[in-house]
């Protein structure tokens, strides 16, 4: 049944829940099931598969879904390459540098003068990001990689920052912690897979033409 299906991956959780209510809009149903990984609209002809956020990118590389609906920073990360379809009006969140307070007047401080006497040590699972835009601004960093509760980090003091995103700012004052500088933002981007894209434009530019005017 699947080959008559245009297969979508979405990533489970919180922008699940936002991707199915802005769907629903347009009477696109999406059910996620306890147990079941994926979920067919049997009207419009659509599958629907539930994987973890940064898996998304990878469904679509591979060619297992055509779409994808991801956040840009999950989608830059991968280092794949993709046909950036649209971008969905919700989901858009900081992408900042964080730390304690008291380093904030030194960061900027040897920023301003290029005086970094030793590289920084940033905590984050955005390391491709954070290794480009602090290297574009010649300030020498370590990056660790962590996927998980990142404002440890400087707490224990295995880092001097972390780059995460912010959206209330939170979970950063409950740790003490604050945004030292905003360094970007992220979306939820509508990505495809440029070889099945050739193969079912005409299905998929459909689905895209429903989101843009859902907008």
């Amino acid at each position: 049944m699947s080959n008559d299906y245009l297969t979508i991956a979405l990533p489970k959780g919180r922008l699940l829940e936002q991707v199915t209510a802005f769907f629903a809009k347009y009477d696109i149903t999406i059910k996620e099931e306890s147990r079941k990984l994926d979920y067919y609209d049997e009207k419009n002809k659509l599958r629907f598969l539930f994987v973890k956020n940064s898996d998304v990118p990878v469904y679509v590389n591979y060619g297992v879904a055509a779409l994808g609906i991801s956040g840009s920073d999950v989608v830059y990360e991968s280092g794949f390459e993709f046909l950036k379809l649209g971008i969905l009006p919700f989901g858009t969140t900081r992408i900042c540098l964080a730390g304690f307070e008291k380093d904030k007047d030194l960061y900027f401080k040897a920023y301003s003068t290029g005086s970094f006497v030793k590289e920084i040590k940033i905590a984050t699972k955005f390391g491709k990001f954070t290794t480009t835009y602090f290297n574009e601004k010649d300030i020498p960093v370590q990056i660790i990689k962590l996927t998980g509760s990142i404002e440890l980090a400087p707490i224990l003091g295995l880092s001097d920052f972390i780059v995460d995103l912010v959206e209330t700012g939170t979970t950063l004052k409950e740790n003490n912690l604050s945004v030292i500088e905003e360094l970007g933002k992220t979306q939820v981007e509508i990505i495809a897979n440029p070889s099945l894209y050739k193969l079912d434009y005409k299905k998929i530019d459909n689905i895209v033409t429903i989101i843009e005017n859902m907008k």
